[in-house]
């Protein structure tokens, strides 16, 4: 079925953002610089990418369309579930980034304040990553249920691309969907996620 796989060619990046987000909580807990710029986009990602693209095409369309088969129903509500607790601590990871972004650290000699300020962020950062690990993997043992059992129809499928497309337009169409994957490309090729 052409829209399960649609959405786990989703996963394979969504797994790259998060190696992203693991990368760079990393450096960040071991004091090292990561440009604030890079991090916001890491939220940006998160937020349009992740939340907005991949998990409205789930919630609008996806996840209504499975959940009246009563052996998904349980797995449907976990899976709604989850994706409010990554918004959740999306909304704390900018929270951290913005007070990351008011302090000046130009004026601030003590390492400790700096420190301070970007533990949250590293931790917002790496629970997310870790949320992306489960959540996709489930998902996708989820999605090869679904595959296996032939559950979607081949007119379910065609509504349900029809669906995406309406979720793609939603956030910015094909246009910001290739602006994101272009994004995730820049942050693989900085030179702090190269580096060991």
């Amino acid at each position: 079925m052409k829209s399960t796989q649609d959405l786990k060619n989703d996963h394979v990046i969504l797994r790259r953002i998060k190696d992203i987000a693991f990368r760079c909580s990393e450096l960040l807990y071991d004091k090292k610089c990561v440009p604030i710029e890079d991090i916001e986009i890491i939220s940006v990602l998160i937020e349009e990418f992740v939340d907005l693209f991949h998990h409205g095409k789930e919630e609008k369309a996806y996840f209504p369309e499975t959940k009246e088969n009563k052996l998904l129903a349980e797995d449907v509500r976990k899976f709604l579930i989850e994706h409010e607790f990554g918004r959740r601590i999306a909304i704390m990871l900018k929270v951290a980034i913005s007070n990351l972004k008011k302090s000046d650290f130009k004026t601030r000699n003590k390492n400790d304040d700096k420190k301070n300020l970007t533990e949250p962020v590293a931790r917002f950062l790496r629970t997310y990553a870790i949320f992306i690990e489960d959540h996709t993997g489930k998902e996708d043992l989820f999605f090869d249920k679904i595959e296996e059992h032939d559950i979607i129809s081949e007119e379910e499928d065609k509504l349900l691309g029809r669906l995406y497309e309406t979720c793609k337009n939603h956030m910015g169409g094909q246009e910001r969907v290739g602006q994101l994957k272009r994004l995730i490309e820049y942050l693989e090729g900085c030179e702090w996620m190269k580096k060991s």
